[in-house]
């Protein structure tokens, strides 16, 4: 049947019907159900008046919403089901301005809230084609929010999930807000919950893990990021000359400062990236000291800062419960090395600031083994090498350090290690 794009589709609106006028749903006539659903699909790909007659039928979307977002059925419609009529809503909305505001505002809130979330599955890449194609299209105005709060949701449930399936969609909508985004990013950024935000922001540490592959970050974005983590980085730790105060009860604020370090650390590190944060001084100032306040609490009383360096506490058969690997404080001052060891490489200002505040000492004794901060002896030495190089000041100051022994461990200590060898003291 060929329809002209200004006459009724009389095709699509005789399915409409016949879905609309079947018995009850059950499990005899489910196949009926998927016929008609899937002779509605392919209709749309005739002519943009299907996709408009079928978008603009009030009784049959509540149907189709029914179907796919009242969880209060029971029993739920049959999964092959579902996915044919989410196929026909993507079919719907292919190149059609129309349909896609239809379609959304009928179904948009329904696809953010209930759609993507846990438990995923095979309709997951569907819902989120049909968000990136409504945000593409433009015709929707105010949906970049909801467009990434669905990006954002469906990562946290792969995440929740461990799920290893692979979701291009959700890919391509990230790429539209961090590569081009920009300013608009940071405005929807700023409107996601503290929850939303730390999902979004360990996306981007995803991100950088796997070398950029859609593009380059947009600089305007990874500038809001280091500012936020400037002005929210006391929320891991106030640490003033008269007092010390550990996080607060509530951990998300410290828990997104957090996540904005992972970033940096990240960001700092990859080439892509590396020149934007040449002049970035304060943020090197504000790290360092973070990482100082850190050892000094640490020192003050036996906290969730204080280094875990005893071997009964890093034994692989140690009783000590592992909780720890989930307090805010693991890792820190780990990531907090790596960036003071990425923002010294080649950078003289920076050198001269490590100098000015007598960073020194606070790296050399990260150079001693914790638990609770991997990797912090080797990112410790790079830092301390980023440092020196090219700066004969610095230089005169390893030179000139005296050697006064064996630095305190109590690993060492323990095992009776001496020169490298072991020795065991006769039991009394």
């Amino acid at each position: 049947m060929n329809c002209s794009k200004n006459t009724e589709p009389l095709e699509s609106l005789k399915r409409i019907e016949i879905f609309l006028q079947s018995p009850p749903l059950d499990d005899t006539n489910a196949p009926h159900y998927i016929e008609q659903l899937k002779a509605l699909r392919n209709l749309c790909a005739v002519d943009p008046a299907h996709q408009n007659t079928i978008a603009e039928h009030e009784h049959f979307n509540e149907q189709l919403h029914q179907l796919l977002f009242d969880n209060s059925i029971t029993p739920r419609p049959p999964q092959n089901l579902q996915l044919m009529a989410l196929q026909l809503l993507a079919n719907a909305i292919v190149q059609n301005p129309n349909s896609q505001r239809n379609i959304w505002r009928r179904h948009g809130a329904a696809i953010v809230e209930c759609g993507l979330v846990a438990p995923l599955g095979r309709h997951t890449n569907i819902l989120l084609m049909i968000v990136y194609n409504v945000l593409k299209g433009s015709a929707v105005s105010n949906m970049e929010q909801q467009a990434l709060c669905a990006a954002v949701r469906t990562w946290q449930a792969i995440v929740d999930e461990r799920s290893e399936d692979s979701y291009e969609f959700l890919h391509f909508l990230f790429e539209h807000f961090i590569v081009h985004g920009g300013h608009n990013t940071v405005r929807y950024y700023a409107h996601l919950t503290p929850a939303e935000r730390i999902s979004f922001l360990e996306y981007l540490v995803h991100y950088l893990r796997q070398d950029s592959p859609n593009g380059h970050i947009h600089q305007f974005l990874l500038k809001y990021i280091t500012k936020e983590f400037n002005i929210k980085s006391d929320r891991i730790l106030i640490c003033k000359p008269d007092s010390a105060q550990l996080p607060a009860s509530d951990p998300m604020p410290a828990r997104e400062a957090y996540a904005l370090l992972r970033v940096i650390a990240s960001a700092t590190g990859s080439e892509f990236y590396a020149d934007k944060y040449v002049s970035e001084q304060s943020l090197f100032l504000n790290v360092s000291s973070l990482l100082r306040c850190l050892a000094q609490v640490g020192k003050e009383s036996q906290n969730i800062f204080t280094p875990m360096n005893k071997l009964e506490e890093v034994a692989l058969t140690s009783n000590i419960s592992r909780d720890f690997e989930t307090e805010l404080s693991f890792e820190l001052k780990t990531l907090l090395v790596r960036c003071i060891a990425n923002l010294l490489y080649k950078n003289p200002a920076n050198q001269g600031y490590c100098i000015d505040t007598q960073l020194l000492p606070t790296l050399l004794e990260c150079t001693n083994m914790d638990a609770r901060n991997p990797l912090l002896k080797e990112w410790s030495i790079l830092a301390i090498r980023n440092a020196c190089y090219g700066c004969p000041e610095i230089q005169a100051m390893i030179a000139n350090m005296t050697n006064k022994g064996a630095a305190q461990n109590d690993i060492i200590d323990e095992l009776n290690l001496d020169m490298g060898a072991l020795r065991i003291k006769p039991s009394r």
